[in-house]
């Protein structure tokens, strides 16, 4: 009996620290502007719907050529980022450029000001362009540069920044906008996004007790 009464106080525990996590589920939708060719690499703008409030994307550019040289910067761009990711599946070519922790110095960061719900919460992304080869040649032209081409993120909450709603709240999320294009200084790219991001109470660790702590709470 004593030992049925032990495993079954172990099932308990067990699950209190095991409950599924609920999570709040956003739709997203972002209007705003932002430049690759601009320093620092800042885009920004406004909740459409899904939340209210002001969003920011940011990606680490501390190694790339000053903006004042817009030649030098997107010719480092391209081929950093772009010129060895190329896709040659027919009726599919494209150049993908990747903008993570792994390429850049810092990994890109996004930070959202909310009032629906009210609050802070920010964290890191990983960013992908996709720029389509649309004659097929694997040559970059000015058309297929200016052109709507692809933009795509993943992004991590970190719990310990988040504020009101979202203190120490973890989640995650996407983004994607077809409309990204390289602009010269001082113009802006324009663009118009939709994502989804969930938010869910921090999972609770798992906490080791021994046997002898266990029974000592039923004697």
């Amino acid at each position: 009996m004593r030992n049925l009464v032990i495993t079954a106080v172990v099932l308990v525990l067990a699950l209190a620290f095991a409950q599924p996590v609920l999570a709040d589920a956003y739709m997203l939708g972002y209007s705003g502007s932002g430049s690759l060719m601009m320093s620092p690499v800042v885009y920004s703008g406004t909740f459409m719907f899904g939340g209210a409030g002001t969003w920011t994307w940011t990606i680490d550019d501390s190694l790339w050529p000053s903006a004042s040289d817009s030649t030098a910067r997107f010719n480092y761009i391209w081929e950093t980022f772009f010129a060895g990711n190329y896709d040659d599946t027919v009726g599919a070519e494209a150049w993908y450029g990747y903008f993570d922790g792994n390429t850049l110095p810092t990994a890109p960061r996004f930070s959202y000001n909310m009032t629906t719900p009210s609050g802070h919460v920010e964290g890191t992304m990983a960013v992908v362009i996709l720029i389509r080869d649309w004659y097929a040649d694997g040559i970059l032209s000015q058309n297929e540069k200016h052109r709507n081409n692809n933009l795509s993120g993943t992004f991590s909450v970190d719990p310990m920044l988040g504020t009101g709603y979202f203190f120490e709240k973890c989640g995650h999320g996407s983004f994607s906008t077809g409309n990204f294009n390289f602009v010269n200084p001082p113009l802006l790219d324009s663009i118009t996004a939709t994502g989804q991001m969930q938010i869910y109470a921090c999972p609770s660790p798992v906490e080791n007790e021994t046997w002898g702590a266990i029974k000592a709470l039923y004697r």
